[in-house]
């Protein structure tokens, strides 16, 4: 009897537990990064590439063709305004010059004896001046007719040869004055003397300040301050016209040329400022120019930006990225772009409320950039949103939030 007592109990007792409440299970929070969101700026760029270049070049030309007597100056040695480059041999030049003044001298010497001296003594300078007058003339000729062989063999300019030819008329119209001045003097009076004198003179005068501005145009100066770039002749070499003897660039504004679609061409503006990287530094560039039609080359439209260099800090021929604004915000709100979902046709996020929950949040967005987003409107600038584990979270989840920097 006690026996069956006993399993009684045991089996009433047991009966009575399985009658009561069972615990509840704790959920257990999910660990998620999450990140504030932040009150400030964002633009979205696109980035065109392009190579440097010396925006100013200056071609130095001989002004007088000839052998090259002397050379000043290297390739990539810097050169102030004024400096000389080279010189032209000049032996003809010289000997105008000389033949110039000679003959300058005689006409004032002629001019002062038609004032104080006798009509002889006048006829004998008239002699005198048309004996140098001749002589001008036949070595002027000499050098033209040397002049019509480079001429022909391009080895000076169109301009080089027809100066030759206007000073060979000046000695031939010399020449003829003083013909001329010598066949009338014969039974002139005084007056009559010295007004042809005075003629000879002056007609002497200009023959000289040719002469001697063709002997200034045998040196060749720098106009312009810069660094030589290009050397075209060397020591005894024939420079001409044709071709430049030097290029002398300044480098301290540099230009690129950027190759651009007609579609991205509205992106840019004159004087637009742009964000320039070149060797893994970003200085600010400016838009100089935006055409209007394209290359007929290439059929891309050529825009040109500027920058300072100024400091030396960059060469010619390098590559540079040119990254330009096409939407910009200064003051708005923004969030990794991966912190934002869609679902059925919205845009929402997460946001870590202060009970550690996930509050599914619908919002409008604007710029969209590659990493972040533009938040126009759902959440502010203090929210905290979840940008990490978002496929395992639901409104409302319980998360662990684990803060991630930028």
């Amino acid at each position: 009897m006690k026996k069956y007592l006993a399993l009684f109990l045991l089996i009433s007792s047991l009966g009575l537990v399985g009658c009561g409440e069972v615990p509840k299970e704790v959920e257990k929070p999910i660990a998620v990064s999450v990140q504030m969101a932040k009150g400030g700026a964002i633009k979205n760029t696109n980035t065109f590439t392009g190579t440097t270049k010396v925006k100013e070049e200056t071609s130095v030309t001989v002004e007088m063709g000839g052998t090259i007597q002397e050379i000043y100056v290297t390739l990539g040695q810097e050169v102030k305004k004024g400096d000389k480059l080279l010189t032209i041999k000049g032996d003809d030049a010289q000997n105008s010059v000389k033949q110039a003044a000679a003959a300058l001298e005689i006409a004032k010497a002629s001019y002062t004896n038609t004032t104080d001296g006798s009509i002889e003594s006048q006829q004998n300078s008239l002699n005198n001046a048309l004996k140098l007058a001749q002589t001008s003339y036949d070595e002027v000729k000499r050098s033209h007719d040397l002049n019509i062989q480079l001429y022909q063999a391009e080895a000076i300019s169109e301009d080089a040869y027809k100066k030759s030819e206007v000073g060979l008329n000046q000695a031939k119209q010399n020449l003829d004055m003083a013909q001329k001045s010598y066949d009338t003097s014969n039974g002139k009076s005084i007056p009559e003397l010295k007004e042809l004198a005075e003629k000879q003179l002056n007609q002497a005068q200009v023959s000289y300040d040719i002469a001697a501005s063709n002997l200034n145009k045998l040196i060749l100066t720098s106009p312009t301050d810069g660094i030589i770039t290009a050397k075209n002749f060397n020591v005894n070499e024939m420079a001409s016209q044709q071709k430049p003897a030097f290029v002398i660039s300044t480098p301290n504004t540099l230009q690129i040329d950027l190759m651009v679609t007609q579609s991205d061409l509205p992106k840019f503006t004159a004087l637009q400022e742009v964000d320039v990287t070149m060797n893994n530094k970003v200085i600010k560039g400016t838009v100089r120019y935006v055409p209007t039609v394209a290359n007929t080359t290439t059929s891309l439209y050529d825009v040109e930006v500027l920058v300072d260099n100024s400091q030396g800090d960059f060469k010619a021929g390098i590559s540079a990225d040119v990254e330009v604004s096409i939407e910009k915000n200064e003051q708005t709100i923004t969030v990794p772009k991966k912190a934002v979902f869609e679902d059925d046709g919205k845009k929402y996020v997460y946001i870590n409320n202060s009970d550690n929950k996930a509050v599914k949040t619908e919002i409008t967005t604007g710029i969209v950039t590659s990493t972040t987003m533009e938040i126009k409107s759902g959440i502010s600038k203090d929210d905290t949103v979840v940008i990490g584990g978002l496929n395992l979270i639901s409104d409302g989840t319980s998360i662990f939030p684990v803060v991630k920097e930028d």
